[in-house]
């Protein structure tokens, strides 16, 4: 699961400032353990060009997908707070964003 959040509904590649929460399987893992990444995306004007930073990254050897997706929705709580509330998600069918939406997030089932 990849999902951008931007503070704009109308972002510009390589321009708006973002935030990517991914969520993923590890690899060889049988689906059993995963991983959870947040990376921001943002223009340095020093260097001229849009950089990523990794802002946390968790690869535990036995983390859950319970648990990663946790830290997945807190991550998204804490970017909801800061204004981040325009969603951008792949494998997403709309062909405009929905910023109207309000924010669902997705419960952990066994």
């Amino acid at each position: 699961m990849i999902e951008t959040l931007y503070k704009t509904d109308r972002p510009e590649k390589g321009k708006s400032e973002c935030y990517v929460l991914v969520l993923t399987t590890r690899p060889g893992s049988g689906d059993r353990v995963y991983s959870f990444m947040e990376e921001h995306g943002r223009w340095d004007g020093a260097v001229g060009r849009f950089l990523y930073e990794v802002n946390q990254i968790v690869t535990e050897e036995e983390l859950t997908y319970e648990n990663a997706l946790a830290l997945y929705n807190a991550a998204k709580r804490n970017r909801l707070n800061q204004g981040f509330v325009h969603s951008f998600a792949a494998g997403c069918f709309r062909k405009k964003p929905d910023g109207n939406r309000p924010f669902e997030f997705e419960l952990a089932t066994a």
